[in-house]
């Protein structure tokens, strides 16, 4: 019943309610969730302006609906929310909701890396949006080798783009803030091609982690310099008001939230590519926020 999840602590942010909203639909046995629901929880609490702060909600889950198309697992009258059949159908969105939504405690799975399994969603986005092909270099490496300068040389050969750079000491580097590189390539493999250098945030903290990659700086320090346009990605399972995003996006460049990402991640792949355990994460933290 909806009821079981209770109202988050801050109920004026229409981001955060419009969350609620969807995860009462998610766990409610006639799978939507409305208007009147967030009303009568307001109303219980004693909150102020509860007209305003509904008509909001409701204006954050029809922007929902624009930015995320087809891949937004609810169907939204205006007033109800309504889950489109199996929300497993639905997993970049559905993950990327409960990664938001919850505290650190309830998203640490035993077995299940959360964090690794965003970078593997937000690469298949990345390669989905710009038409060509992506890795993940994030440690710990998997498609990659697990050494750094190794890594930086297998990547090099994959993108065709640049020569190792051989000076100086890697100081036991991981990943230097790089998680993914994407790319568009031509028939004739030579330099002087689109690519993207993202990083990922899936935590509450990500406005201290917008500036922690500098394409320039990777390429200048491990690849010789750049030689083509990089473009800075930055992706975050997060929604973000108007007037954070047009902040923060001069710092992240092209960037990615939950909707951008969702809109571009095929469901297949990521249950693929993370071998069905994006869907057992997603069972588990449900489970954890409704008991």
């Amino acid at each position: 019943m909806p009821g079981s999840i209770p109202l988050p602590s801050d109920t004026t942010d229409p981001i955060v309610l419009a969350d609620w909203l969807e995860l009462l639909a998610l766990n409610a046995d006639d799978g939507n969730s409305s208007h009147g629901d967030l009303e009568r929880g307001l109303n219980r609490l004693g909150a102020d302006d509860i007209d305003s702060i509904c008509k909001d909600s409701m204006m954050e889950l029809n922007r929902r609906v624009i930015a995320t198309a087809e891949n937004y697992p609810f169907s939204f009258s205006g007033t109800l929310l309504a889950v489109k059949g199996d929300w497993r159908g639905f997993t970049p969105y559905v993950f990327c909701l409960l990664l938001s939504y919850c505290d650190n405690k309830k998203k640490k799975t035993s077995g299940l890396r959360h964090e690794v399994m965003f970078e593997q969603l937000s690469c298949i986005a990345a390669r989905n949006y710009i038409g060509g092909e992506a890795v993940r270099f994030g440690a710990p490496r998997k498609e990659l080798p697990a050494g750094f300068r190794d890594a930086l040389h297998v990547l090099c050969e994959k993108v065709q783009e640049w020569s190792c750079s051989h000076r100086g000491k890697t100081l036991r580097k991981k990943d230097d803030g790089l998680d993914l590189v994407a790319w568009k390539p031509f028939p004739d493999r030579r330099i002087g091609k689109v690519i993207l250098f993202g990083h990922c945030a899936s935590g509450g903290d990500w406005d201290e982690k917008i500036n922690e990659l500098q394409p320039n700086d990777f390429c200048s320090k491990w690849l010789g310099g750049d030689r083509s346009p990089i473009v800075k990605t930055f992706f975050i399972p997060h929604r973000l008001s108007q007037e954070v995003w047009d902040d923060r996006a001069i710092s992240a460049k092209l960037f990615f939230d939950r909707c951008r990402i969702a809109y571009w991640a095929k469901n297949d792949e990521f249950c693929e590519v993370t071998k069905q355990n994006s869907i057992k994460w997603c069972e588990c933290v449900l489970d954890r926020i409704t008991s």
